[in-house]
């Protein structure tokens, strides 16, 4: 599916539980009913439960009698396992019903306000909403959500608004549904285009589907009459900044007319900004760092200053000139930008689970990159996934398990050098890679001919040229490997 059940873990838990369940069901085997309550953290009868749900949520779905689960006995198995755009369907489905949607739709759409309309509308009792709106409110932070006097508000400014919304609405359906009726797709398309022409992109699909989401939340917002602080620093510098005025006059005539505002077009390049993709012209590029340079920004002196750190923290020449050959400027840049104007929203649209690997198996550079934004939120900061993958690609800052491999094989030794290079290469951003002299040594051992056997090391037995069932294979073995030293 499209969505890990992990993103879905503080919006709302049976949701959450039953796409865990379907996860785990998504092998195309037979589970036993207590094994699954084991794997997911609750008794058997709240899995049964939720079972029974998911089946009539699928039969809802698809307005047919037909079952979701293949049950004998106590065990179950996924009868669409192996339909993919099927189960994005069901997901985005089960999304949409969730009372934490339907809640957030009404408020976001405007059709609701009050507790008391959300729960006329929803035929719930007041203190059911109230309930889930007090378990949304640390999801939805950003938005400063608060009921006074039986009014819902989000006392965030509205800049923050219209970005979180993106986030949000990205983060939930990742282009596989639009959230934003009765915005038309088509205009939505329109001003897409426009964008990517001025700053000479062309977006993959996924990306033109995630600027659609963000200008759609612009628009959203701009046409119920959500008005942008007035007179900020931030548009007193658009206005005098060539670029802006170029975008400006360049996208005025694909906007709506309740879009022409300079303070909406100026808040939604700016926004534009906290991407790297927009930095590909370099004209642009170039007048983008100088606008940066200025008040209120001042992006161009923070990051002087982070690299400065960096590169005494770091305090080897031949490590730094690395870092500066890995050409990640832009990337930084447009991540401080973000950092600086919505240093509440603490996670990207990739979601939270995205930098979760890397941060297990490398927790010495974890702690480095902490140690070096402990001004910037540290860990907490959306600028740590980024200098966490910039910084993951120096081999000096990474403590790689060592795996010593034992390579047998009847080729000529010319070819075996080949071999082992091929095999350092795909294992080169998780192990270090020794190749040992005796079998006993090993961690594992590869071979094209198998003479003899050690239960205590797996083997593995290669066609003389590797080839991706062998990868895979190999990948296998070492699943869950600790390494030996670091």
């Amino acid at each position: 599916m499209y969505l890990k059940a992990l993103e879905l873990e503080n919006y709302e838990k049976d949701l959450y539980f039953g796409v865990r369940l379907l996860e785990l069901l998504n092998d195309g085997g037979s589970h036993k009913k207590s094994d699954l309550a084991a794997a997911v953290g609750l008794d058997a009868r709240s899995v049964q439960r939720l079972l029974e749900e998911l089946n009539k949520n699928y039969h809802r779905f698809t307005e047919t009698d037909l079952a979701l689960f293949e049950k004998k006995g106590n065990h179950y198995r996924l009868l669409i396992a192996d339909q993919t755009m099927e189960q994005n369907q069901f997901l985005v489905d089960l999304i949409r019903h969730s009372l934490s949607y339907r809640v957030l739709n009404l408020l976001i759409s405007g059709k609701a306000r009050t507790v008391k309309e959300l729960s006329e509308k929803l035929f719930r009792s007041e203190s059911t909403i109230r309930r889930k709106l007090k378990e949304l409110k640390q999801e939805l932070l950003p938005l400063q959500l608060t009921i006074e006097r039986g009014k819902v508000l989000f006392e965030a400014p509205e800049s923050v608004v219209r970005m979180y919304l993106s986030v949000y609405y990205w983060r939930l359906f990742r282009g596989k549904d639009w959230p934003f009726a009765p915005l038309q797709h088509e205009l939505v398309g329109k001003i897409s285009q426009a964008i990517q022409q001025f700053f000479q992109v062309a977006l993959n699909p996924i990306k033109e589907q995630r600027l659609e989401y963000l200008v759609a939340a612009h628009l959203l917002r701009e046409v119920q009459n959500y008005s942008l602080e007035q007179n900020t620093a931030s548009q007193k510098t658009l206005t005098n900044d060539a670029l802006f005025q170029e975008f400006y006059h360049h996208i005025k005539a694909t906007m709506p007319t309740y879009f022409h505002k300079q303070e909406s077009i100026g808040n939604l390049f700016l926004n534009l900004l906290t991407r790297e993709e927009y930095y590909h012209a370099p004209a642009i590029t170039k007048k983008i760092h100088c606008l940066l340079a200025k008040p209120p920004f001042l992006v161009m002196d923070e990051v002087d200053a982070m690299y400065r750190l960096l590169e005494k923290k770091i305090n080897d020449r031949t490590t730094w000139k690395k870092f500066q050959s890995l050409q990640a400027e832009n990337y930084l840049i447009s991540g401080h930008l973000y950092h600086r104007l919505f240093p509440m929203i603490r996670f990207n649209i990739n979601g939270k689970a995205f930098w979760t690997k890397i941060t297990q198996q490398q927790p010495q550079l974890a702690a480095f990159v902490t140690e070096i934004l402990s001004d910037q939120g540290g860990s907490e900061s959306i600028l740590f996934g980024r200098y966490l993958s910039v910084l993951r690609r120096l081999p000096e800052l990474t403590a790689k398990k060592v795996v010593r491999i034992f390579l047998q094989t009847d080729l000529p030794e010319f070819e075996e050098t080949i071999l082992k290079e091929d095999l350092r290469r795909f294992l080169m951003n998780d192990f270090q890679v020794v190749f040992g002299e005796t079998l006993e040594d090993s961690d594992l051992c590869l071979t094209t001919s198998l003479l003899y056997e050690d239960e205590d090391v797996p083997t593995l037995a290669i066609t003389q040229e590797l080839r991706m069932a062998d990868y895979f294979a190999l990948l296998q073995l070492l699943q869950g490997f600790g390494g030996k030293s670091f």
